[in-house]
C-alpha cells in the first residue's frame, strides 16, 4: 500500500515539477526576449539605425512596440512569481493567452512578411509561439495522478 501512495505522490511530483519548470522557464525567456526587443527598438527609434531603425521616421510605431514589450516584460514576471504558488494552472492559462495575438498578428500578416521578403523566417517566430501556446495548454489541462 505504501508503494500506491509513493508512486502517486511521485507522479504527482513529476507533474507539479514540470509545471514548476516550464514557468520558470517560459517566463525567463519571455522577459528576456521582451526587454532585449525594447532596448532594440528603442536604439532604432532614437539612432535610426539596425533592425528597428525605421521608427525614427515613424516614432508612434516605437509608442505601440515599447508598450507591448514592457507589458510583456510584466507577465514574464507573473509566470515567474506563479511558479512558487501551489496551484499553476491559472498561470499555465495565461502563458497559453500570452501567445495568441502574435499568433493572431503573424497569420493575418503573412502577406505582408512575404512582400518584405521575409516569408520563410517568420515561421520561426510563428513556430516558437505554437510550441510554448501547446506546452502551456498542455499543462494547464493535464489532469494531476490524484484526480
Amino acid at each position: 500500500m505504501n508503494a500506491n501512495l509513493s508512486t502517486t505522490s511521485q507522479s504527482t511530483s513529476g507533474i507539479a515539477t514540470f509545471r514548476r519548470r516550464l514557468l520558470r522557464i517560459h517566463g525567463t525567456i519571455l522577459m528576456l526576449v521582451a526587454l532585449v526587443s525594447a532596448v532594440a527598438t528603442t536604439i532604432g527609434w532614437m539612432t535610426g539605425t539596425g533592425l528597428f531603425g525605421f521608427m525614427q521616421q515613424n516614432p508612434m510605431v516605437w509608442v505601440g512596440l515599447i508598450q507591448a514589450y514592457l507589458l510583456m516584460t510584466i507577465i514574464a514576471i507573473l509566470l515567474v512569481i506563479g511558479s512558487g504558488q501551489a496551484n499553476t494552472r491559472k498561470w499555465h492559462v495565461v502563458g497559453a493567452l500570452a501567445h495568441c495575438p502574435p499568433l493572431i498578428a503573424a497569420f493575418s500578416s503573412l502577406d505582408v512578411f512575404a512582400s518584405m521578403g521575409v516569408g520563410g523566417i517568420v515561421w520561426v517566430p510563428i513556430t516558437f509561439h505554437i510550441v510554448f501556446f501547446s506546452l502551456e495548454t498542455f499543462a494547464a489541462l493535464c489532469p494531476d495522478s490524484n484526480n
